[in-house]
């Protein structure tokens, strides 16, 4: 998926140093967050983080506790400034899509469009409908459409103001996965031929990977890391970051000589204190399997074909420690086979 950002020119959107509280309670902590013209800024972290709280503030549907959010550098809510939701240029689309089911998809889509004239509101309706692929639904009602054209009639609706900035919360995640691949491809396609600047919660990794150009991981109210997918897949913060994106096999080590060394291998880091324990997480698909040495032996305990890839698991013959392991398409080895293991260390973690 196409990822173009310019990140030269001023933010479109910009949040600085915002909180949030209710009943005494820290919904969001110190946020400071900024989206540039064309972005898609993913906000990703478990359910009850605060991602759908900020962006209820941004949009003005919530008040912040403290802080400042600009659009285009001119401030729009603070401490004496709180521009009323429907005058910030903000596009919503939630999860529940909250179509009329009494209007059809070009009243739904006009739903938001009267300020204008009638010729460019009714130029601006079907403009919209031929961009989202809606043309033979234009007369339909909401309950005649399936999911997916369900989700594309709330997209048009949320983008024919042409808002600078979009608010997408969840929107993919009540649909099956084959549709919401291809719909998540098609949105962002239909986005990208605007100026228009994202900010998407989702809970998926996988979603915040292939749909963002950059990805903010909240956790607790408060934001952990902020990069590209391959900078919080190779250079995560922490631990939890490490076990976000995929699945991990953990083992402890002691600090010699710049090295952890431990029962799975040695890992070289130039920081360690010799002594130190260290914790070593290591991804699944970081093993390939070799042949067997004295120091090296693993037995395969389960074989598990999983379509495109092969997940084994496997037990370290000499202290019995378990390791698992995922490998493209399918594998000749076999329960009960002994072999080794090699390691590629750029997806070794310490800490």
């Amino acid at each position: 998926m196409e990822k173009i950002t310019n990140y030269l020119c001023i933010p479109r959107l910009r949040i600085d140093s915002l909180c949030k509280k209710k009943e005494d309670k820290h919904i969001l902590t110190n946020i400071n967050i900024s989206v540039y013209p064309g972005e898609v800024l993913c906000l990703l972290g478990n359910s009850g983080c605060g991602k759908t709280t900020l962006l209820r503030v941004v949009a003005g549907l919530e008040d912040q506790s403290f802080g400042t959010i600009f659009i285009n550098e001119e401030e729009i809510s603070g401490e004496n400034v709180n521009i009323p939701a429907n005058s910030r240029s903000i596009g919503l689309m939630f999860q529940e899509y909250a179509l009329f089911p009494h209007l059809t998809v070009e009243e739904n889509i006009a739903y938001g469009l009267d300020n204008l004239k009638p010729n460019d509101r009714i130029n601006k309706i079907n403009k919209t409908i031929k961009n989202v692929g809606l043309d033979k639904y234009r007369n339909s009602y909401p309950h005649m459409l399936s999911g997916g054209e369900q989700q594309r009639v709330a997209l048009a609706r949320a983008i024919a103001p042409e808002p600078m900035i979009l608010l997408m919360d969840e929107p993919f995640s009540g649909l099956d996965r084959s549709l919401r691949e291809s719909l998540r491809e098609e949105t962002i396609s239909i986005l990208k031929k605007s100026d228009v600047s994202i900010i998407l919660v989702t809970h998926d990794p996988e979603e915040a990977m292939l749909m963002g150009d950059r990805i903010v991981l909240m956790r607790e109210g408060e934001v952990i890391q902020v990069g590209t997918s391959e900078e919080l897949f190779l250079d995560p913060i922490d631990k939890n970051t490490v076990k976000l994106f995929s699945g991990v096999n953990e083992f402890t080590g002691i600090a010699a000589d710049g090295y952890a060394k431990s029962n799975i291998g040695s890992f070289k880091d130039s920081k360690l204190i010799d002594g130190d324990k260290v914790d070593i997480l290591i991804r699944d698909h970081a093993f390939k399997i070799s042949k067997p040495k004295t120091n090296n032996m693993f037995k395969i305990k389960y074989v598990n074909f999983m379509g495109q890839t092969t997940r084994l698991t496997l037990i370290n013959v000499i202290d019995e420690s378990m390791v698992r392991m995922t490998v493209p398409g399918i594998v000749t080895n076999k329960i009960n086979d002994i072999v080794g293991l090699e390691v590629d260390e750029r997806f070794v973690y310490l800490f």
